[in-house]
């Protein structure tokens, strides 16, 4: 039995969660599991002392002192978790790096990170971020220096998407996904499998902020918790993120300009 403090957390999570599982978008669904992204991670929040941190999203790693995520990972618990933590351990079904199970909507506390993992010394959001139209979705956690020693992820330059787009080849082009986010839909929840995973998509389009994925065998337009904040490649260039409805795009000069003097 959790106390009434995880509860009340538990609660406030959770309905942020199933906020989310009532709108189409997207995560990685009989996708593979995933070893060879070493840049890419989970995201975990603890809530009180030195107990294990809760795995809530994905990101990656942009620098050897920072690590990007979605802003609305961070206001779903925002006046809970005291601090974050990543971890870039991979996970396999046999040896996952949390806690499995299924997740069933009120169960949120079920699934800490059981491997080691590093803390953030600082969370920083996008200063445009909207939390009502969900614009410039990108969070990035702060590290000491020297802190990832893995290539980081290579970003698409300013207007990379329009660029293929102006060119006529960006429409059903592949786009490569990789994320830690739940894997399927059962009839009592969402399978939390505790590992990486990576599938595919085809792009469907692109406005000024969004990145669209046509869904297929391995892209399923239902909301997996768990993908957010999961990058997007093509050609091997991280061009968005996952967000709640679509992906927010990372070629924009908004954002990148934001992620700037992290890399720096």
């Amino acid at each position: 039995m959790i106390n009434s403090k995880f509860h009340h957390v538990a609660k406030g999570v959770c309905m942020g969660l199933l906020a989310i599982t009532s709108l189409s978008s997207y995560a990685i669904e009989n996708g593979q599991h995933d070893y060879m992204h070493h840049n890419v991670g989970a995201i975990g929040f603890y809530i009180d002392g030195p107990a294990d941190p809760f795995s809530l999203c994905s990101g990656f790693v942009i620098s050897d002192r920072a690590f990007v995520t979605a802003a609305h990972c961070i206001i779903f618990v925002e006046g809970f978790a005291q601090s974050w933590a990543v971890t870039l351990e991979p996970g396999t079904p046999e040896n996952p790096i949390s806690l499995t199970g299924i997740f069933t909507g009120v169960n949120v506390l079920d699934f800490p990170i059981i491997v080691e993992t590093i803390d953030a010394i600082a969370v920083h959001l996008h200063p445009d971020f909207d939390p009502g139209s969900m614009t410039f979705d990108v969070a990035v956690f702060e590290f000491p220096p020297g802190t990832f020693k893995v290539r980081p992820v290579r970003l698409a330059e300013p207007y990379y998407l329009d660029k293929l787009d102006i060119q006529g080849v960006l429409y059903l082009r592949p786009v490569g996904l990789v994320g830690y986010g739940m894997i399927a839909e059962t009839n009592e929840g969402y399978v939390v499998p505790g590992y990486r995973n990576r599938g595919f998509s085809k792009v469907s389009g692109i406005n000024d902020d969004q990145l669209f994925l046509a869904p297929t065998g391995v892209f399923d337009s239902t909301t997996l918790p768990g993908d957010s904040g999961s990058p997007q490649f093509i050609s091997g260039r991280a061009v968005s993120l996952t967000g709640i409805v679509d992906m927010q795009r990372l070629d924009i000069p908004e954002v990148l300009d934001f992620l700037a003097p992290f890399i720096e």
